[in-house]
């Protein structure tokens, strides 16, 4: 859900009248072209448990440094990190497109109501983008699911933690079938639960994105 209201923002503030726009939108998208594994490296050193660049900083207001490898809500939040650092500007370019695509008729019509930017973003905006948010917040969902290169570049033995306190699906479904246990048969039973989970949340987002179009197309016919 961060990924998503960081997006939204950063969509609403790049579909403005900006200077060199084509540049800051290259921009958002640089780190999703960064390699995963480099990404998990980088954000790992930044993470480390008594130094580290974020305890630096987090130091020079006071606050102690923090274990990001023992602790299970900071390691947690060290990984969500890096996951949003390389996928905002992904979901970014989405929203973008599905907000130049709203008809301008709307915001010219939302402005003689007198409606200001915040009205319009939350009033015409936000509400023409509702299949668009449901399906990246889905894509999301499922993109979780699969996270594999950077919890297990997050430290350097690559099991989720002294207490698989971060471990996931995917790097579970990989100790099964390629670990120490070897047991091809339980990590093809994880990998089709897997795809049933993926499945079954790809159609809710159909039957959601289908059942708002449909009344989206309803409420416009009853317009006069």
């Amino acid at each position: 859900m961060p990924q998503v209201f960081t997006g939204l923002v950063l969509a609403a503030v790049l579909n403005a009248n900006l200077r060199a726009r084509t540049f800051w939108r290259m921009g958002v998208l640089l780190p999703y072209v960064v390699a995963p594994v480099a990404v998990g490296l980088i954000f790992s050193k930044m993470f480390t448990d008594q130094s580290g660049m974020v305890n630096t900083l987090l130091g020079t207001i006071g606050i102690d440094p923090i274990r990001w490898h023992a602790n299970v809500l900071a390691s947690h939040v060290a990984i969500a990190t890096m996951v949003n650092f390389r996928w905002t500007g992904y979901t970014t370019l989405i929203l973008l497109a599905a907000m130049q695509a709203v008809p301008r008729d709307l915001y010219e019509a939302a402005v003689i109501d007198g409606a200001g930017r915040i009205q319009q973003f939350f009033s015409v905006t936000v509400p023409m983008l509702r299949p668009t948010i449901i399906f990246v917040v889905l894509t999301s969902t499922i993109g979780g699911l699969q996270i594999f290169d950077e919890p297990r570049m997050f430290d350097q033995f690559g099991q989720g933690g002294a207490d698989r306190q971060w471990m996931t699906v995917t790097m579970y479904l990989y100790e099964l079938g390629w670990g120490a246990q070897k047991s091809f048969g339980r990590a093809a039973a994880v990998a089709w639960i897997l795809f049933l989970i993926i499945i079954a949340i790809g159609l809710l987002n159909y039957a959601i994105t289908r059942r708002i179009s449909t009344t989206g197309s309803a409420s416009g016919k009853d317009k006069p």
